[in-house]
């Protein structure tokens, strides 16, 4: 793989494959899979099953928007 490829589920882009060497870096693009961010796989298919398994124990998939939770309380910042 030498470009980045974009890794969708459920019909939503959630993720970027970038090449690491002979494995994939995951790039989270949705908070909904932020664990994920910087994980490294061996094909771009092993790393759209983990954000599927990932989102599927959230409840983000079968109805549920992706990406449209409650924004995180550990991010916001006081003003």
């Amino acid at each position: 793989m030498s470009k980045p490829i974009v890794i969708e589920v459920a019909g939503k882009a959630v993720a970027v494959a970038a090449p690491a060497g002979d494995q994939v870096r995951f790039v989270a693009v949705k908070y909904d899979v932020w664990d994920l961010d910087g994980e490294l796989y061996g094909s771009v298919a092993e790393a759209e099953r983990a954000a599927e398994r990932h989102l599927a124990s959230r409840g983000a998939i079968d109805g549920q928007a992706i990406g449209r939770g409650a924004f995180p309380t550990e991010l916001a910042v006081a003003v």
